[in-house]
């Protein structure tokens, strides 16, 4: 009985200690997704919008890397560090929760993504870059 009990304990140690490794996902609100940058030294930050839509107007430090591009996996894997946190965002949320879910199949660990997207974004009048700002693309 003493050793089935500590089977038990064990396997739920075992089942914890995975638990705890798992991915984190979390939309955040355009103040808190904010936040979140400011803090991180050197974000990666990924735009899934089109390159039309991103050269029109984005966050500024945005990587753009196209959801809808055939080669999207392949320009994830080749771009970003799986070991850091990867903070996404679109126009509205939909197609960058998308790209949450294809980026935890492809094993990343921390994803953020920003909920409501570039329009959430803006109504906070947060900052973006614009096509005619001076310095951009």
């Amino acid at each position: 009985m003493k050793m089935i009990l500590k089977l038990t304990f064990a396997l739920i140690f075992m089942f914890l200690r995975y638990d705890t490794s798992a991915q984190t996902i979390s939309s955040f609100a355009p103040e808190k997704f904010r936040f979140a940058l400011s803090e991180d030294e050197k974000p990666q930050l990924i735009d899934v919008r089109t390159k039309v839509e991103f050269d029109a107007e984005h966050i500024d430090g945005a990587v753009n890397i196209d959801i809808n591009k055939i080669d999207f996996q392949k320009r994830i894997n080749a771009k970003l560090n799986k070991g850091r946190i990867v903070y996404v965002y679109c126009r509205t949320g939909v197609r960058s929760l998308r790209a949450v879910k294809i980026l935890s199949n492809l094993n990343f660990t921390r994803i953020y993504n920003l909920e409501g997207g570039l329009e959430a974004w803006k109504k906070q009048s947060y900052p973006t870059k614009k096509k005619h700002d001076k310095g951009n693309l």
